[in-house]
C-alpha cells in the first residue's frame, strides 16, 4: 500500500489546542508566562510530524497454510517483513461475515496468526497496514508496504452420506466411471456451459454456429449423478444447499458428479471434487436465474439427478418434479429449510420415478438420506 502523509494524533491535536489556548490567554491578558508555557506545543507537534513521516517502504511476504479450507477450520497466516519499522501493524480480512481489522501489535520480522470463517465463501487477507508514530505519540503516518493480498476459498461443511450405487454401468467397475466420463461414447452436441472442459469443444461446429458447442458422452450420463443447486437466494438459503451439494460430492468419489447452478455456472463431471467444492465456495445469489429452464435441461438426460432448492421456494418443487419425471433413472428433489407457512411440496404429490426429500437443515437432510435410500425403488 502507498504511504500516507503524517497527521496529528488525538494527543497531537490536544497539544495544539492547549498551546493555542495558553498562548492566546497569555498574549491577550498580558501573562507572558502562559504564552511561554503554550508555545513549545507547536514545535513539538511539528517535530512529531517530521519524525513520523520519515518512513521507508516495507517489503511484505505473506504465506497461508492452505489456499482452501472448510468452514470453521482455521488457516494460519505468516507475515514476514524486511527491516520492520518501529510501528504498529494491522491486517485486513474480508470474508463471508464482512470485513475485520486484525491488530498484530508492534511490527516484527515474522508474525503469525490464525483466521477462520464460520461460513463458506472467499476470504481475502491483506493488505497489511503499518502505522508509525513519533516517540511522543503526537503524530502518525502509514508506512508504504509492498503487500499482495491472498485469497482463501472456504468450502462448505459436508455431512456423511450413504453412497449412491453407480447405476447404468452394465456391471463394469464403478471406479472407472471418471475415466469413462471423458472417454465415453459420443452422444451428441450441446451449447457450452461455464465450467465445461475446453478439450470437449467441437471447434468446427462452434465456428459454423457462431457460439461454443461441446461434445456430450453417453457413458458419462449413464454412470453419473447430476446435481442442480438453486442459487437464486441469499446466504441464509444458499448455504444449506451448498452443504448438501458438498456432501454429495465428497461422499461419491467413485461416481462422476456433474454439478450445476441454476444461474448457469457449472463444474462438469471431469472437473473433480476440488473444482466442485470451489464452485460451491464462490457461489453467490443469482436472483435472475431461470430455475425452470435449468430444470428443463435435466429432463431428458439419462442417469440419476438431484435438484436442491430452499423451502422458501418450495412452490418451485413441482417444476423440478415434473422435469425429473422424464428421466430413465430414479431421481430426487431435495427441499431444505423451513418455509414459515409456505405450502409444503409434498401436498402437491411427487411424480413417478422421482423422490421428494424434505429436511430443516443439511444435517437432517443427510440423516434422512441415509435412513431411507431414495434411489431404491
Amino acid at each position: 500500500m502507498a504511504g500516507g502523509s503524517p497527521r496529528p494524533t488525538a494527543r497531537g491535536w490536544g497539544l495544539l489546542a492547549a498551546g493555542t489556548v495558553l498562548c492566546g490567554l497569555g498574549l491577550g491578558l498580558g501573562y507572558p508566562a502562559l504564552a511561554a508555557l503554550g508555545a513549545p506545543a507547536f514545535p513539538a507537534v511539528a517535530a512529531g510530524l517530521l519524525l513520523a513521516g520519515r518512513s521507508r517502504p516495507v517489503r511484505v511476504r505473506r504465506r497461508c497454510s492452505a489456499v482452501r479450507t472448510r468452514a470453521g477450520e482455521p488457516v494460519r497466516i505468516t507475515v514476514d517483513l524486511d527491516e520492520p519499522p518501529r510501528a504498529e501493524a494491522f491486517d485486513r480480512v474480508r470474508g463471508p461475515g464482512g470485513e475485520a481489522v486484525v491488530p498484530l501489535g508492534t511490527a516484527g520480522t515474522r508474525t503469525r496468526y490464525e483466521v477462520a470463517a464460520d461460513r463458506r465463501g472467499v476470504l481475502e487477507i491483506g493488505p497489511l497496514s503499518i502505522v508509525r508514530t513519533d516517540p511522543l505519540g503526537s503524530a502518525r503516518t502509514s508506512c508504504p508496504a509492498d503487500d499482495v493480498p491472498v485469497r482463501v476459498l472456504v468450502h462448505p461443511r459436508h455431512h456423511p452420506l450413504a453412497a449412491v450405487p453407480a447405476g447404468g454401468t452394465g456391471g463394469r467397475d464403478a471406479s472407472t466411471a471418471a475415466t469413462r466420463a471423458s472417454e465415453g461414447a459420443f452422444a451428441g452436441l450441446r451449447d457450452h456451459a461455464p465450467g465445461d472442459d475446453v478439450r470437449q469443444v467441437h471447434w468446427r461446429t462452434s465456428a459454423r454456429r457462431g457460439r461454443l458447442v461441446v461434445r456430450e458422452h453417453a457413458d458419462t450420463l449413464r454412470a453419473g449423478l447430476t446435481v442442480l443447486v438453486d442459487d437464486r437466494h441469499g446466504p441464509a438459503e444458499l448455504d444449506p444447499l451448498a452443504e448438501v451439494a458438498a456432501s454429495i460430492v465428497a461422499h461419491h468419489p467413485a461416481i462422476p458428479v456433474d454439478l450445476r447452478l441454476a444461474g448457469g455456472a457449472r463444474s462438469p463431471a471431469t472437473a473433480g471434487r476440488t473444482a466442485h467444492l470451489d464452485l460451491l465456495a464462490e457461489a453467490t445469489a443469482r436472483p435472475d436465474a431461470d430455475f425452470a429452464a435449468a430444470c428443463g435441461r435435466l429432463r431428458t438426460g439419462p442417469g440419476r439427478a438431484v435438484v436442491l432448492l430452499p423451502a422458501t421456494a418450495s412452490r418451485d418443487a413441482a417444476t423440478a418434479l415434473a422435469a425429473l419425471a422424464g428421466r430413465t433413472a430414479l431421481s430426487l428433489v431435495g427441499v431444505i429449510g423451513t418455509a414459515g407457512g409456505a405450502e409444503p411440496p409434498h401436498e402437491r404429490g411427487a411424480r413417478r420415478g422421482v423422490r421428494l426429500l424434505e429436511a430443516p437443515d443439511a444435517a437432517a437432510f443427510a440423516e434422512r438420506w441415509n435412513r431411507a435410500p431414495w434411489w431404491a425403488r
